[in-house]
């Protein structure tokens, strides 16, 4: 069984191939390039792909290297899935080359198939293998290069840790490390997944294979379902944080943070689960990240407003919105920082599931009951802007919290509590949004810039009209929460 994961060098530029290559965990040193050259096989109505097979035959060398994989799962970056290897004379395709018994069985239906090259890869590969410090072996490649099909080209630039000893756990660790402080991010993609779409042999928008999480099950152990919970989501979001490295889309981010947000909201509402406090330092390093990017996403949203209000009152647009997007990419994404997080936290729930000895019910109902007191104090004491902020903090925990767990109660309708709970943590919102334009451009609509005085101070007498508008509706859709049936009765 392969394990693998796949890190994509975001810098092409030959200095930061220097500094991945010389970075001292990789251990390549002086090491000399292999160069690889591989055929991907395939018929022509791409049988082999539709049995989610993959058959390769790579110059390694001086050797000629056969491979077969099939279905696994790639989710977050780390690929697993059954590999055998065999040592051939040629290039030519033979899939009787394989004498395991799994593998014959799998390819029993394929033996006369008309096989053909569907797409090459050329590169050069840097090897290594790392002790680590649990035990675990891994092999490092560090590989540059290109992707060849339908008389196109597409650029490899990776680093790839495989398991070769030990826990999968290892193989994350190490890929947390080196995503601090180098341009790497994990990466779904295989070299294959690239090339077909490449070649035309699946569509351009087609998605990574991702690993489903089983639906919960009431009476299962808590803590096993939530470290299954927590997994699923650190995936996600690390297949988020790839999509904005490569869109840097206001969108893109916003998902992302949503996704994170989800994911610190479950780590709070499972600490009792964690007695150790294991996954303490992952829940201050993915906050310290999220705090980092409100000032970015604080100015996105700015900009988004302005846009929309001087569209609608024939106001000029790009000097105030270029001001803000500005301000806005002042703040780096650091998307190294998050995925290194996330890695380490999946890593510490492999190494060690969370413990419980209740069912997901009994804890998840339990807990809740004792999350909506609190927030019904909360909704009570929200005087001031400090006590709101807190108010809306608890709204959208909670929120995530209950989207999660909705297969818990499949017989009961939570959508009422769930719209109620989205409509005002919408509303909340924008009453926040009243208070953070003040903040940011207060200083703007004082300055000696006129046009920029201009429309700072239009947008923020436009969001504090909107804010008492909304704090109104917030009070009608509060009292409905009040009174509103919760699936767990």
């Amino acid at each position: 069984m392969e394990q693998e994961l796949k890190l994509q060098i975001l810098d092409p530029s030959p200095a930061a191939w220097e500094k991945i290559s010389q970075h001292p965990l990789l251990a390549l040193g002086t090491i000399s390039p292999l160069q690889l050259h591989a055929l991907y096989y395939d018929s022509r109505d791409g049988a082999l792909q539709r049995a989610r097979l993959a058959y390769r035959v790579r110059r390694e060398g001086k050797e000629w290297v056969a491979t077969l994989k099939a279905e696994g799962q790639s989710a977050g970056g780390l690929h697993q899935r059954p590999e055998w290897n065999v040592t051939v004379f040629s290039s030519e395709a033979d899939l009787r080359v394989f004498t395991d018994s799994d593998a014959v069985a799998l390819l029993a239906p394929f033996l006369d198939l008309a096989l053909q090259v569907i797409l090459e890869t050329r590169f050069e590969r840097l090897e290594s293998r790392v002790d680590r410090v649990d035990g675990s072996q891994i092999l490092v490649a560090l590989d540059r290069g290109e992707i060849v099909a339908n008389g196109l080209r597409e650029p490899i630039l990776e680093v790839e840790l495989e398991l070769a000893t030990g826990e999968a756990a290892a193989v994350l660790e190490m890929g947390a490390e080196l995503c601090l402080t180098l341009p790497l991010l994990p990466d779904g993609e295989s070299k294959m997944f690239r090339g077909l779409r490449l070649a035309g042999l699946i569509p351009t928008d087609a998605g990574v294979m991702r690993y489903q999480t089983p639906p919960l099950r009431r009476h299962e152990n808590a803590g096993k379902a939530f470290s299954r919970l927590l997994i699923q989501q650190s995936q996600q979001a690390i297949s988020e944080a790839r999509q904005h490295s490569t869109d840097n889309s206001t969108q893109t981010l916003h998902q992302l943070r949503k996704t994170v947000r989800s994911l610190r909201a479950l780590l709070r509402f499972c600490r009792a689960l964690d007695a150790d406090n294991r996954l303490g330092n992952a829940r201050q390093e993915l906050a310290d990240w999220f705090h980092q990017q409100n000032i970015r996403r604080d100015h996105e949203v700015l900009a988004m407003y302005w846009e929309a209000l001087a569209t609608d009152t024939g106001t000029e647009v790009i000097p105030l919105r270029s001001w803000l997007i500005v301000q806005a990419e002042a703040t780096p994404a650091h998307l190294g920082q998050c995925a290194a997080a996330i890695l380490k936290l999946w890593a510490r729930l492999l190494r060690a599931t969370l413990y419980s000895d209740q069912d997901l019910q009994h804890y998840a109902e339990m807990h809740l009951r004792r999350q909506d007191r609190q927030l019904m104090a909360a909704g009570d004491a929200a005087k001031t802007a400090a006590s709101f902020h807190v108010l809306r903090i608890r709204i959208k925990n909670w929120r995530y919290v209950i989207l999660a767990l909705g297969d818990i109660w499949p017989s009961k309708d939570s959508k009422t509590l769930l719209k109620l709970l989205s409509a005002l943590q919408e509303i909340s919102g924008a009453v926040h949004d009243a208070e953070m334009a003040g903040q940011h451009l207060a200083g703007l609509a004082t300055s000696r810039k006129h046009g920029l005085a201009f429309s700072a101070g239009m947008l923020m007498g436009y969001l504090h009209a909107r804010e008492s508008r909304q704090r109104k509706k917030f009070s009608r859709y509060w009292e409905r929460l009040e009174n509103a049936p919760r699936p767990w009765g």
